[in-house]
């Protein structure tokens, strides 16, 4: 059986019948560049997961022109805006033909990528068809996201007043926030935006005060991969640095806001410790393909 990580054309795709073997679970990881590196990077990581019945599989973007409706889809080698997110949605399209081979589909670009808008679509249709159990789809993006706020986001009750004991219990949320470390430039406003419309505020006056922004290192997700590690390490330090020092609440949890950052969260504890000393080793450090793998894996066996 021909594997879906390696490299083929359009056509190939469509003949593959991938299987989960004896595995209870099958989840497809989307990387919708066509970085086989980045793809390969994936795999320790979701492997040393040690989920025992969950097989997951891997799908790169072909590096050839996809035609979908008619129109020649060229291929992305690294998503670098808006723009490119939405473009590479499109070369992802023969993974629909894909959706009864699978219980669950993860797109391991960070971003509001429309991808998952779209399986979402399909698996609601493949369902209404079919009386087979709920399948489920996330992004890198939304599972962290949703980590981050459980780590930051709860209710604690005011200290009772012992001259008033008459007084009513009250509750107050919590403070701390949570942060994202990514890629190139054009990706903080980006990423803001797409944070405020995950949690349903408008863009232009919205704020959350669990959120502290977006920092940046300058470089694309392919260059995370050819530059100098150590310059790659010194600007996901100073990144980090940026994000906890203009927060304007404590920073309690860091997202690594590109999967190509998957693997390098020493950095990014580096950075916290640096700014906030021994309380840097407290910050919590969230992978978006660990956070979605565990997402995808909790629906399937609670059967959301």
């Amino acid at each position: 059986m021909t594997s879906l990580g390696l490299r083929y054309d359009a056509s190939e795709i469509l003949q593959l019948d991938p299987t989960k073997g004896e595995r209870d679970y099958s989840i497809l990881i989307i990387n919708p560049n066509t970085s086989t590196h980045m793809t390969e990077a994936l795999k320790p990581i979701l492997a040393s997961m040690n989920y025992q019945d969950v097989h997951f599989e891997y799908f790169t973007a072909p590096d050839s022109i996809v035609e979908v409706d008619g129109v020649e889809i060229v291929p992305i080698a690294s998503i670098n805006n808006a723009e490119e997110s939405c473009k590479s949605s499109l070369n992802c399209w023969p993974v629909r033909d894909f959706i009864g081979h699978y219980d669950a589909f993860l797109v391991a670009c960070y971003s509001a990528h429309p991808f998952v808008g779209r399986l979402r679509d399909d698996i609601a249709t493949s369902e209404e068809a079919s009386s087979t159990r709920n399948k489920y789809v996330t992004g890198i993006f939304e599972a962290s996201i949703t980590a981050a706020l459980s780590l930051v986001s709860g209710f604690a009750l005011n200290e009772h007043d012992p001259m008033n004991p008459e007084a009513r219990p009250q509750k107050y949320q919590q403070k701390g926030s949570f942060g994202i470390v990514t890629t190139g430039s054009a990706w903080k406003e980006e990423l803001t935006n797409a944070v405020q419309g995950a949690l349903g505020y408008d863009y232009e006056d919205g704020s959350s005060m669990h959120f502290a922004g977006v920092e940046t290192t300058g470089l694309t997700a392919v260059e995370l991969h050819t530059t100098e590690p150590e310059e790659v390490r010194r600007r996901i330090i100073d990144a980090t640095r940026n994000l906890l020092r203009n927060s304007e609440s404590r920073v309690k949890v860091v997202c690594l806001g590109c999967a190509g950052m998957a693997g390098m969260e020493q950095a990014v504890r580096e950075g916290c410790i640096q700014e906030y000393g021994t309380e840097g080793q407290r910050v919590r450090i969230v992978d978006g393909v660990v956070a979605g793998a565990g997402n995808l894996i909790t629906a399937l066996k609670a059967g959301f």
